[in-house]
């Protein structure tokens, strides 16, 4: 009973919104997808629960922890909370509830994809819409899954809508593997999904640049440079930089697409729980009342590592960070990236969208990818002094010298400059080989093993898969 417990956790049936009509009719344990929607628009509301998944993923704080805490990046304030400290210290083990938490979001969102992929060939849409709706539920599902492969390394892969207790079992496949499928659904996705959706109500959508740019961006991590550049040529052009960089994360600019490529979306509704986001009052500054005082929880936030490694004339300096607010003295100084004007004081609920993909990061991979090829162009150049230019440094050229590995150096850290608190440190450290090295330096106490490159699969996850065994975790836990 475990087992299957779990296992239905992780392949849930589908949550969406307004799912009332179409269960008065049928039970619940007949639900399948041939017989559960009856029109276009119960398609589309399910396909809407696979977008949703995004909002938990990403910006769950369980999830934000794991790609955070235990950087040089981010640090928690609330080290009364274990979960937090053995995160940032690396005592975790593979019972932390935030990774089987994450481990479920992940797998809940690719059911859901599943379904779409899986549309039974009289569904009630046009053969248009079975096209696009595929596409973006492929699009979703390479995200879920790199997501877990990137933690986790393999993982076992669920690509059919199924209720058959034979399929509830699968073990656990390579890295290689899982790899291959995303960069597949993300090439299909790619082909088919618009370059940008007109219609207000269907922005935040999948578009082909942001299917690219998350492409390159899966190349990359996955080791192929020359692939990543294929994918991320498609963009090159076609989004420009903010002047100001409060503009990029300011909720009057939601979906503009000038910068921002693609976004998780929330808004403020009213009601803890449901559409807003977490993250003003979580990246709050700290020691200021909570958010009904206009402050945050303050329960993680910025290094003084990555605060120090700004230099005094970098723009975003002052831009990202304060020192002090509300008369507060903040050391270290507190993220201002996620600050909602307007609903920046309500516990949980602000209306910022989770930014998964801005132009500057595909110019960073850029340059990353064609150093790693060993280009001799001045295209690397060109793609980084791009952000450097905009944060008011100088700007780097053939003329410095720099070698391969000087010039790797150079991408990371500015990186870590123009990204910083946006999910990706961890994973960026992890492809440059310095998680150790940049842990080190931020925090001279904590020692990080080599088998930490990866999480533990969650020890439920284990335990209710009859495929896998205590040889299917990874070494050190």
């Amino acid at each position: 009973m475990k087992k299957y417990f779990y296992l239905i956790l992780c392949s849930c049936a589908l949550a969406v919104s307004s799912c009332s009509d179409f269960l008065n009719e049928v039970s619940k344990s007949s639900l399948t997808p041939e017989n559960s929607f009856s029109s276009s628009d119960d398609w589309n509301k399910a396909l809407s629960g696979a977008y949703g998944m995004l909002q938990f993923v990403f910006v769950g704080k369980q999830s934000i922890t794991l790609n955070a805490f235990g950087t040089d990046e981010v640090e928690p304030f609330d080290l009364g909370w274990a979960a937090y400290n053995e995160l940032k210290i690396y005592t975790f083990s593979a019972s932390h509830g935030f990774l089987r938490e994450h481990y479920i979001w992940c797998y809940d969102g690719i059911k859901r994809a599943n379904t779409i992929i899986n549309m039974p060939a009289d569904a009630p849409v046009s053969a248009g819409e079975r096209e696009s709706m595929i596409a973006q539920a492929k699009f979703l599902r390479a995200i879920y899954y790199f997501d877990l492969v990137a933690m986790y390394g393999g993982v076992p892969m669920w690509l059919e809508t199924s209720v058959d207790p034979d399929a509830l079992h699968k073990p656990r496949e390579s890295a290689d593997a899982v790899y291959t499928q995303i960069v597949k659904d993300m090439s299909e996705a790619a082909a088919v999904l618009p370059v940008k959706w007109d219609e207000p109500g269907d922005k935040g959508r999948a578009t082909r640049y942001a299917a690219y740019s998350l492409l390159g961006r899966f190349y990359l991590q996955w080791g192929k440079s020359d692939e990543a550049l294929g994918a991320l040529n498609h963009v090159i052009g076609k989004y420009s930089l903010y002047d100001n960089y409060a503009d990029i994360f300011d909720p009057s600019h939601k979906n503009e697409e000038i910068e921002n490529i693609f976004e998780v979306q929330f808004r403020h509704s009213g009601n803890w729980g449901l559409e807003g986001s977490l993250q003003s009052s979580y990246w709050g500054p700290r020691n200021v009342g909570g958010p009904t005082a206009g402050g945050g929880w303050g329960g993680f936030g910025p290094t003084q590592y990555l605060y120090d490694r700004y230099e005094q004339q970098d723009k975003r300096k002052q831009a990202f960070f304060a020192t002090e607010y509300n008369g507060v003295p903040q050391t270290p100084p507190c993220i201002m990236k996620y600050r909602d004007p307007e609903y920046g004081t309500v516990i949980e609920d602000d209306q910022l969208n989770y930014i998964m993909m801005r132009y500057p990061d595909v110019l960073l991979m850029k340059a990353e990818a064609l150093n790693n090829i060993d280009d001799k162009t001045d295209a690397k150049y060109e793609c980084l002094n791009q952000v450097r230019k905009r944060a008011g440094i100088s700007l780097i050229t053939k003329e410095d010298g720099l070698t391969k590995e000087e010039f790797a150096s150079v991408v990371l850290e500015e990186r870590l400059l123009e990204l910083c608190c946006e999910h990706h440190r961890r994973f960026d450290l992890l492809r440059f080989g310095k998680l150790a090295e940049q842990v080190r330096a931020a925090f001279p106490e904590i020692e990080v093993k080599p088998y930490h490159v990866l999480y533990p699969i969650p020890q439920d996850a284990i335990d209710g898969n009859d495929m896998m065994t205590e040889a299917d975790q990874n070494p050190g836990y």
